[in-house]
């Protein structure tokens, strides 16, 4: 009989792969590093700081000027994601080919990267224009939600055993994570189209309640947007931190998720808030994306943990005593 040893020498455990697991975490921090830059890029109007595209100014390395730097150093952190995303496919098809799942999403997250990074370049080419962004920040939002459940996947796994979360919970999640992701699309495509600062005031716009032109429009209906985001989301959260569960399951780690999306949540309101209130300030804007996309992530983890429920480690665990039991039992006998 094999020992649990010989089968993770042999690779049958993806959950004790460290290496895999670092590599997994590393891209998941890693976009979401990417998309806290290209806020900063956003903010800071280097959008436009290499007019070209792979090079700068026709040159592999930048002039030493702020926006070119700016956007450089945005692009130099996507290539070292893609190409850590690419040593984690590696791991995953050399030693897991076996675990679908990981496997098609540790792929996919390679391939929306790759992707991500041409439509970066063509952002560039096409003068900013306000859809592609769009679409660009959308798609290293699909990166994280991959590579987040590439990572989930490795440690968790569906079974019956540690199951019966109930089913109001996993809707409540999906729709909180939707509602999310819309959220922050729109107030990402309310800055590009020069509607971010329109709106001098906060919860009011300049103090009226039916806005008066199109910027102002676009304005408003993220914030109506991101306010309808909050409730299926604290919802959520709520009811992860009240759910309960043997140590098979992902409960407590649920649990904290909630108490993380909660405080994350308020802080983005804050966030949100400071904008106005600071002037539009450029650490404020920033951080209200970066915020963003930590809630957007965040409820993708709670939302892959509920779908996920059972820790492998705790299942291997369990495997082995009834091997140990069955091999007891046979020696009694015989």
């Amino acid at each position: 009989m094999k020992t649990r040893t010989d089968r993770n020498e042999q690779g049958g455990q993806i959950w004790a792969d460290r290496v895999l697991l670092v590599l997994l975490a590393a891209s998941l921090i890693g976009a979401l590093v990417q998309i806290t830059m290209g806020g900063a890029v956003r903010v800071t109007g280097s959008g436009d700081g290499c007019p070209d595209w792979p090079t700068c100014f026709g040159n592999w390395i930048p002039p030493f000027e702020y926006h070119a730097l700016m956007e450089y150093t945005h692009r130099t952190i996507g290539v070292l994601v893609g190409l850590t995303i690419i040593a984690a496919v590696l791991r995953v098809w050399l030693k897991h080919r076996g675990e679908a799942t990981v496997v098609t999403s540790a792929t996919a997250g390679l391939i929306a990267v790759s992707v991500t990074g041409g439509i970066g370049g063509a952002v560039v080419l096409s003068d900013l224009d306000p859809g592609l962004r769009t679409l660009h920040l959308l798609l290293a939002e699909a990166v994280l939600l991959l590579m987040a459940h590439a990572l989930v996947a490795t440690v968790y796994l569906r079974s019956e055993i540690g199951g019966g979360l109930p089913r109001g919970l996993v809707l409540m999640a999906l729709a909180g994570s939707a509602m999310t992701l819309i959220a922050l699309l729109s107030g990402s495509y309310a800055v590009w189209r020069g509607a971010g600062a329109v709106c001098p005031s906060w919860p009011l716009c300049g103090g009226s309640i039916i806005p008066q032109y199109e910027l102002v429009w676009i304005h408003v209906a993220h914030r109506v947007l991101a306010l309808l985001s909050v409730f299926p989301a604290m919802g959520a959260a709520h009811m992860a931190m009240k759910v309960k569960g043997g140590s098979n399951s992902s409960a407590r780690t649920l649990r904290l998720l909630g108490i993380v999306v909660s405080a994350i949540i308020v802080t983005q309101v804050l966030l949100g808030a400071a904008n106005p209130w600071t002037g539009f300030a450029q650490w404020a804007r920033v951080s209200h994306l970066t915020f963003a996309s930590l809630q957007w992530v965040s409820m993708c983890l709670m939302t892959l943990l509920i779908l996920l429920p059972v820790a492998r480690r705790s299942l291997a665990e369990v495997v082995d005593r009834d091997e140990v039991s069955a091999g007891s039992i046979s020696g009694a006998v015989a």
